[in-house]
């Protein structure tokens, strides 16, 4: 009988080592951001990683200021415990490499975690349109070399990558993405893998659940029955199911 869950995050992430590649789950700040998982992995001290992630500019919720408010002065959310989002890795030097959306926070008067490991020069971010991002992952997914996208020809993010023309227009070549982990996050799941998402993390959630080579969920409950009229991700790409620390994660 198929059981994917798994007692614990630190259980289900204790075969990630330094110097992984890891897509993650979720979309700015709490819907879909697999926070218990990556509370686990900032806990496992690992160093040299590759993160994939649509936004990854922020820090520990509660600790850094990620907007303006009227535009001057940074905007101190108020603390949301237990909220780990994927800038936390970068936050504790964690991190080597960014491939990412959204590297930075909504102040041009302070430095997200990412941007501050720029100018350390310990740090590389590799900036894509978030739909490229999405394709790659797919690509990945399915097995498939590339994508070739008008998005980005003609500009920096072109610059140096193929250029094919498709009815005279220029398209990029994005070669796909093959993390060694997918980290996300889902509303329920059954024992053999199946999930639902709700609300913020029906976003990217699904798309890099199976883009990597091992597919990592937490989630808000584990139940005996999915309904497979509403099962957006199917078992197969799923490898192990955590509950989440936290109740009502998405909303």
């Amino acid at each position: 009988m198929i059981n994917k869950v798994v007692e614990s995050a630190a259980k289900a992430v204790a075969d990630i080592e330094s110097g992984a590649m890891i897509a993650f789950g979720g979309f700015v700040g709490v819907p879909g951001v697999p926070s218990t998982l990556i509370k686990a992995i900032a806990e496992r001290g690992l160093r040299d990683l590759t993160i994939i992630a649509c936004e990854s500019g922020r820090g520990r919720a509660g600790a850094q200021s990620y907007g303006t408010r009227r535009g001057d002065q940074p905007y101190i959310p108020e603390p949301e415990d237990g909220v780990y989002p994927v800038g936390y890795l970068a936050e504790l030097g964690q991190v080597s490499k960014a491939i990412t959306t959204f590297s930075s926070i909504n102040n041009p008067n302070a430095d997200g975690p990412l941007e501050a490991g720029v100018r350390r020069g310990d740090v590389e971010i590799e900036l894509i349109g978030q739909g490229s991002l999405c394709e790659r992952l797919r690509c990945g997914r399915a097995g498939l070399g590339g994508v070739y996208t008008p998005v980005g020809a003609g500009t920096k993010i072109g610059a140096g990558k193929d250029i094919r023309h498709f009815d005279g227009v220029p398209h990029v070549l994005e070669t796909a993405l093959r993390p060694d982990f997918a980290i996300i996050s889902a509303y329920q799941a059954d024992r053999f893998g199946n999930l639902i998402y709700r609300h913020g993390a029906r976003t990217t959630n699904p798309v890099v659940a199976g883009s990597g080579k091992v597919t990592i969920v937490e989630v808000e409950e584990v139940v005996d029955y999915l309904d497979p009229q509403h099962i957006v991700t199917p078992g197969p790409y799923v490898d192990r199911i955590v509950l989440s620390d936290r109740r009502l994660m998405v909303r």
